[in-house]
């Protein structure tokens, strides 16, 4: 699956594809500091938050989860430079299931070019061939940028957890 896509603002020229490969594991799990580094946990250390984010990321490939897809962007260079992990989730108010991202991420120097958007983008369009009527994520409250994005993409808040280290 392709998808070619180019940002008016760079004509970064990109295309996205499934998760096929070992390097393709290998890059998504190297992405994971750039996932912890925007979580400011008030309950947990660093250590726990970079331990969940690697026993998490590890999940992408089981297959207990259950339906689930991955999408790679790549530069016309063959350079990865981010992906997306999409699954089947669990829209708790309808009680129906619904498309879930639970993992984004692109390199930094293809921040604000438009990667982020393509791939949630795959996102939809897998939820929507599944079935599904509505896509869901988490985000990390400290995770600013993130907010921002997922607001600009259409995602509005329906609830917000908060948590105590007691």
């Amino acid at each position: 699956m392709f998808a070619d896509n180019i940002s008016s603002r760079t004509h970064m020229i990109f295309s996205i594809r499934a998760e096929e490969t070992d390097a393709d594991r290998e890059f998504i799990e190297g992405l994971n500091p750039r996932l912890t580094e925007v979580i400011e946990s008030p309950a947990h250390s660093k250590g726990d938050v970079e331990l969940f984010q690697d026993g998490y990321t590890a999940t992408s490939w089981n297959s207990d989860i259950g339906k689930n897809a991955t999408f790679i962007a790549i530069k016309e260079c063959g350079e990865r430079i981010g992906y997306v992990n999409v699954r089947e989730g669990m829209d708790e108010i309808a009680g129906k299931k619904c498309g879930y991202i639970a993992l984004l991420a692109v390199k930094p120097e293809a921040e604000g070019q438009g990667v982020a958007h393509s791939l949630v983008n795959e996102a939809e369009q897998w939820a929507k061939k599944m079935g599904y009527a509505r896509l869901a994520l988490d985000v990390f409250a400290s995770n600013d940028r993130g907010l921002r994005f997922y607001e600009k993409a259409g995602f509005r808040y329906e609830t917000i957890r908060v948590i105590k280290r007691i």
